[in-house]
């Protein structure tokens, strides 16, 4: 394993698990992270691949744009992800379309699947919180931010919004990507909408892992 995932893998969590006494929790999350850099200009699957689904995939260095991307080639930016952004992608299996990330800039990418931190989460409480409290909150807001970006109508309070939303990012992106976030068109917009707030659904909210959330946020 290169060092340098090594350290970003450190880096992004041991500030939230305690090195001596999360030890065993820190392996299991080691063991299961699969570790990606994505050069500039290029995307972490091939066409129409299906890897995506059922991980959650984290942004550790550098800056990524996730599109939706159904048979006929039509694509729907849905998601741009900075470090510490992190995306739980869905199945897709109400949908045709594929999830993938095209790298803005030098990227480095964590992949965790779901089923496999479901597991180690029934061994260690540590990594049942870690999923709570700092992937799914994470994920939850990013999702929130991003339906509010794409459901306004004013053009001026979008672009405002956009860079309290994401900081900097607006001179970072090409202009043609930060209008499809400003300006998205209806292509697909049917479906990105649902999987946009799949995550705030009653089935995703009763999973065992969302009851501490579902009090923390819905009361």
């Amino acid at each position: 394993m290169d060092v340098a995932y090594i350290k970003y893998f450190y880096k992004v969590f041991l500030p939230l698990l305690d090195r001596v006494k999360d030890r065993a929790a820190l392996r299991f999350l080691y063991r299961h992270t699969a570790f990606f850099t994505i050069q500039k200009g290029q995307p972490l699957f091939r066409p129409n691949s299906t890897a995506a689904n059922g991980n959650i995939i984290i942004i550790a260095d550098g800056l990524v744009n996730g599109f939706l991307l159904n048979r006929d080639a039509e694509q729907a930016n849905i998601w741009l992800g900075k470090p510490g952004s992190i995306y739980i992608c869905d199945n897709f299996s109400f949908t045709d379309h594929t999830f993938n990330l095209l790298a803005i800039e030098d990227t480095i990418v964590f992949i965790i699947d779901k089923k496999e931190l479901e597991e180690g989460c029934n061994w260690y409480p540590a990594l049942d919180s870690l999923f709570n409290f700092y992937l799914l909150r994470n994920a939850m807001a990013d999702a929130n931010n991003r339906n509010i970006l794409f459901r306004m109508q004013n053009i001026e309070n979008k672009t405002r919004l956009f860079r309290r939303m994401y900081p900097g990012l607006s001179e970072r992106i090409p202009a043609e990507l930060l209008l499809s976030y400003l300006e998205p068109s209806s292509t697909l917009r049917s479906e990105h909408d649902i999987q946009l707030d799949k995550i705030f659904n009653e089935k995703f909210i009763h999973n065992p892992w969302s009851l501490m959330l579902k009090e923390t946020y819905l009361g």
